[in-house]
């Protein structure tokens, strides 16, 4: 059995470590990520006690969740918005990254890290260059959403690094809430990127939310061999049905070996715990056959983590890729 992998958390150390502060989030988001059947006040409540209480130092608190979820492996996910949203008041993106690099050196073997980078940033090939190479960072982390299309020629250079040195390419994909904009994250530009460099992996973050664009991914990953789907933030828009259905489709349409399991961990609760969202995974296959459908117990294994195993890299637990 793989190892259980997911494909997309943060870990925010301190208050600067967060992309806005905590009066800044969207209003959506008490909506967003709401319990099921929740009062609207108390979903707010504990959304801003969840946020208060977020704050992981050394990422004990990631490793706490994943130990009682039976998650493995975890890879972080650094976010690069300043360009945007301003880098007053914000870690620099430099220091986030080598604070990644730290929590990677804390927790060798469990927690692994991608570089997060915007592309228009100056020398922003170099940094990367430097996180694969002297931290072993697995991949690269874009936010298209901060303002830029993920198929301009502004980001090739970057890509150029991935199919240099065979690491991946996760984006943001799907709509974001406050001065971020919707547009950048349609799967559909990363469908010409990944025309453009056919050597190159990428990943869907969110598989561009399931309540947005998720066909319109889905469509670029039929046509397009080197995209692949990650299904974090999916545990509050869809059903069992919706996801027995899903899996299905896109086992049978683009093969299961391109779905990666994910949460968008923050140690904030998202409709349910990291334990729960990896159970409700875990019993696909008994739902699919009570819905008429089939999945396989070593279908849902890759899923889990056997996919992010091979699409990441990931060294195995005697050190070989």
């Amino acid at each position: 059995m793989s190892r259980v992998v997911d494909a997309h958390i943060h870990v925010f150390r301190e208050p600067s470590w967060s992309p806005e502060s905590q009066k800044a989030m969207p209003s959506s988001w008490v909506n967003q990520v709401r319990w099921f059947d929740m009062d609207p006040e108390a979903a707010e409540a504990r959304y801003r006690d969840s946020v208060d209480a977020c704050w992981d130092p050394d990422g004990a608190r990631t490793i706490a969740r994943m130990d009682e979820a039976g998650v493995d492996v975890s890879v972080t996910m650094p976010m690069d918005r300043g360009l945007l949203t301003g880098d007053r008041g914000v870690v620099p993106f430099e220091e986030k990254n080598e604070g990644y690099y730290e929590l990677t050196r804390m927790w060798p073997g469990r927690i692994y890290s991608f570089c997060g980078v915007d592309p228009r940033r100056p020398g922003a090939a170099k940094f990367l260059e430097k996180a694969i190479v002297d931290w072993g960072f697995l991949g690269l982390k874009l936010y298209p959403t901060a303002g830029f299309y993920p198929d301009d020629e502004i980001v090739h250079p970057l890509y150029e690094v991935c199919r240099t040195y065979d690491v991946p390419v996760l984006l943001h994909q799907g709509h974001s809430g406050g001065r971020l904009k919707s547009k950048y994250g349609h799967p559909m530009y990363v469908d010409s990127a990944a025309a453009d460099f056919p050597e190159v992996r990428f990943v869907l973050g969110h598989g561009a939310r399931f309540e947005t664009w998720a066909k319109e991914a889905m469509s670029v990953a039929i046509y397009k061999t080197n995209v692949h789907l990650e299904i974090s933030l999916w545990q509050h828009w869809a059903s069992v049905d919706d996801l027995v259905r899903t899996f299905v489709w896109i086992r049978d349409r683009i093969g299961i070996d391109r779905l990666l399991f994910g949460s968008d961990m923050t140690n904030v609760e998202v409709s349910m715990t990291l334990k729960e969202w990896v159970d409700v995974i875990r019993m696909l296959p008994e739902w699919a056959k009570q819905l008429g459908f089939r999945l396989s117990r070593q279908e849902i294994d890759l899923v889990l983590g056997g996919n992010a195993e091979r699409v990441y890299r990931i060294p195995s637990e005697n050190g070989r890729g």
